[in-house]
């Protein structure tokens, strides 16, 4: 048997951890960069070996991602069984078990949702039966008998936002001790359990209807949010996109000359979109401790009726030009900023380092689940993330 890597005797052996050591190695890239653009040999250089002998552990890129989603995702699915065959005590104790054990793999969120549609469709298949059989587990050890006055749908959007929440570390830096960043979150996932839902009937009336926009320009950016969030920016050609707006030839590139062209579009559309809702909730006549609670339902309602946009904010933000992703960064960074000047003027006793984790994590949460089409289909979804983003950042009310 010939060995792993560059050797200088006749038989270096292969570290036992190699394979471990080349997914985490993956695993980083993958996050830092994106599925696209990693290259196996980046990944063997990062991992210190050669392409060839990488190549012995992993036939492509698709088995590495797919092993480091799995792996992340059977901690959980091992923490989970525990708690099934030995319940916890109380609520907060499942919960803090749950939580340490997604610390323990902070690119899962970040990877199960920008990445793993690059997967091949058996993958693919087994990485989403597994996010909802956590899920399903969340609902059945913590939501249920917690909450036995609940209907399906809220138990199973509760049991999504835990979800979201306790993964949401890996979406953004901080620099809190990893015990109050588990404390934290922690809080806040007793508080999302004890949501009171919404007293206002959703009235179920005429659903929306999509119209098609005549204007080329606007068919095109359509089709390049849906396309982009389906197949990913590296996925799909400029003219493809155009194909699917029936827009083709020359009429095409009368109006985006690149498909970064589109990215850019597309993502400058959800940005100056999320700033008009910020504009209409600053300008609303309520105290100043309420003005966190209008940002809450814009973000909600531009996550759920614009969906595709939304997404490729979320997916697709790596692939755009570097000055452009430099100034959309910091118009994001702007609006969380926004975030956090009014939830620390209803939470005055909050730190700013507090804040800023509770303010990443609802957002985090929201661009998970507005994602989810079978919770999009009930109309309650808009009030009811937006009350339970509220019990994150803890200004909704919550049973005692």
């Amino acid at each position: 048997m010939s060995s792993a890597g560059m050797t200088t005797g006749a038989h270096a052996k292969r570290p036992k951890t190699r394979r471990a050591d080349i997914g985490e190695a993956a695993s980083a890239l993958f996050a830092a960069r994106g599925f696209h653009s990693v290259k196996m040999d980046d990944i063997a250089q990062a991992s210190g070996i050669t392409a060839r002998a990488l190549y012995r552990h992993y036939a492509n890129k698709q088995a590495l991602l797919s092993h480091v989603v799995h792996q992340d995702q059977s901690r959980l699915i091992e923490t989970l069984t525990s708690l099934g065959d030995t319940p916890p005590p109380d609520l907060a104790s499942g919960l803090r078990m749950l939580i340490e054990t997604a610390l323990q793999s902070l690119r899962l969120s970040l990877l199960w949702q920008r990445e793993a549609r690059h997967l091949g469709p058996d993958d693919f298949a087994e990485v989403r039966a597994r996010t909802r059989w956590i899920a399903d587990r969340v609902n059945a050890l913590s939501i249920a008998p917690a909450r036995p006055d609940l209907d399906p749908f809220l138990r199973e959007l509760r049991s999504w936002a835990v979800v979201g929440l306790v993964t949401s570390p890996g979406h953004y830096d901080t620099s809190l001790a990893s015990t109050r960043l588990a404390d934290l979150l922690l809080q806040a996932g007793i508080r999302v359990v004890g949501c009171l839902p919404a007293q206002e009937p959703v009235h179920d009336g005429l659903r929306p209807v999509d119209r098609p926009p005549t204007a080329r320009r606007e068919l095109l950016i359509r089709s390049a949010a849906r396309t982009f969030r389906s197949r990913g920016y590296g996925g799909v050609t400029i003219d493809e996109i155009g194909g699917e707006a029936g827009v083709v030839g020359p009429a095409l590139y009368r109006y985006f000359d690149t498909k970064a062209d589109l990215l850019v579009a597309v993502l400058t559309r959800f940005s100056e979109w999320l700033a008009l809702e910020t504009s209409r909730a600053l300008r609303l006549p309520v105290p100043d401790e309420e003005i966190i609670t209008a940002l809450i339902n814009g973000y909600v309602r531009l996550g759920v009726q614009e969906t595709d946009l939304a997404s490729v904010s979320v997916t697709e933000r790596l692939y755009l030009p570097l000055d452009v992703h430099e100034r959309l960064n910091r118009m994001a960074n702007d609006d969380v900023g926004e975030w956090l000047r009014w939830l620390m003027a209803a939470r005055p006793e909050l730190s700013d380092s507090d804040a800023m984790v509770l303010v990443n994590a609802a957002r985090t949460t929201i661009d998970g689940i507005v994602r989810i089409p079978h919770l999009r289909a009930d109309r309650r979804l808009e009030p009811e993330l937006a009350r339970l983003t509220g019990a994150i950042l803890g200004v909704s009310p919550s049973e005692g």
